[in-house]
């Protein structure tokens, strides 16, 4: 999404993208729905011993590896693009295979660089891959630097969306959005609404979110059935305008959080924010348009919605002060402007 939202700003400056994406997968043909063109192969990488044992396990992953990078490297030297947009550390070895093939390359991260020894490896290569790197937020940026990267700082925008509707009258409700993981807090978003539910049940309660992450399968499980005991609905997907205009407050307890593009969505719509106060997200809800909370802490999450979902006019004054700093701040023109600078620098 956050390529696909700037496509038509990055046209109207100059550029036209074909995408190389894993083939199969949802990515390689929600592409070619879209009309455009998508080259790609099967992807057998990995960048954990848990998901190098995913099917068809460790062996057969390696020895695909050299093939498919061969293969992508042939792309690149046919296609022979100015910029290749390496998204995610996910795709460094892309990037490196770019490099190597005489491309120029920019990587945007949209990750925090801990830091494990993985991780520093991981910061190494990217630094080795890249002629330009790009971060979604200053933490991100910080993150980087420890491994010697100075990376341009782009934050991601979302679309303006129209006047939000009334909730006057409406039975209040709260809810979050993001794949249902510990990255994102799930767990701790249900005990926090249970926390609101035992003070009050006519909270209603809702997370949106796919159950598909492989790796968790186990710990997901135990999640929803927490949260079906707490009241607490579920749904693997939703349009997120019309859910964010269903709920009084817009929750998300992420444990890790370079940037994440729902909160700006929960501002774009009008809603408070109330949040985990890590990585990029302070950046993104300043001292205005939500609650920031420390990490790891679903009662302080569960005070902070009952404080909104008393007080009325603080939401809506919080909610017209998110409006305000999308508009300013948070465009997909400024991203867009970014992202161009960066393809103009690593030409260069």
């Amino acid at each position: 999404m956050a390529v696909l939202r700037i496509l038509p700003e990055l046209e109207d400056r100059g550029w036209r993208i074909a995408f190389w994406a894993p083939n199969p997968s949802p990515l390689h043909r929600h592409l070619r729905a879209l009309g455009h063109e998508v080259h790609g192969a099967d992807r057998p990488l990995a960048h954990s011993w848990r998901g190098l044992r995913q099917p068809p396990g460790p062996a057969r992953r390696v020895l695909r590896a050299p093939g498919y990078l061969a293969r992508f490297a042939a792309t690149v030297r046919r296609l022979r693009p100015d910029v290749v947009h390496a998204n995610s550390l996910l795709s460094t070895w892309e990037a490196v295979t770019a490099r190597a093939a005489g491309a120029r390359v920019v990587l945007y991260v949209h990750e925090m660089l801990g830091s494990t020894p993985k991780a520093t490896a991981a910061g190494c290569a990217a630094r080795a891959g890249a002629h330009v790197v790009v971060a979604v937020s200053e933490a991100c940026a910080r993150s980087l630097a420890r491994v010697g990267i100075d990376a341009r700082v782009v934050p991601g925008g979302v679309p303006a969306p129209a006047e939000p509707a009334s909730r006057e009258g409406a039975s209040q409700a709260i809810g979050t959005i993001g794949t249902i993981s510990r990255r994102k807090g799930s767990d701790l978003f249900v005990e926090a609404a249970r926390r609101v539910r035992a003070r009050d049940n006519e909270v209603g309660a809702e997370m949106i979110g796919s159950t598909e992450a492989p790796l968790e399968q186990e710990w997901i499980a135990g999640v929803l059935e927490l949260a079906a005991r707490a009241g607490v609905r579920h749904r693997a997907s939703a349009d997120v305008q019309a859910a964010l205009a269903s709920w009084d407050v817009f929750v998300l307890p992420s444990r890790e959080d370079p940037f994440p593009s729902v909160v700006l969505e929960a501002m774009a719509a009008g809603v408070p924010v109330v949040a985990a106060g890590v990585d990029g997200v302070p950046e993104q809800v300043g001292d205005e348009a939500g609650l920031l909370v420390p990490a790891e802490d679903p009662g302080a999450l569960a005070d902070a919605v009952l404080d909104l979902l008393g007080s009325p006019s603080r939401r809506r004054a919080m909610g017209a002060a998110g409006r305000w700093r999308v508009g300013e701040r948070f465009t997909l023109s400024k991203q867009a402007e970014g992202i161009h600078a960066a393809y103009l620098e690593a030409c260069r």
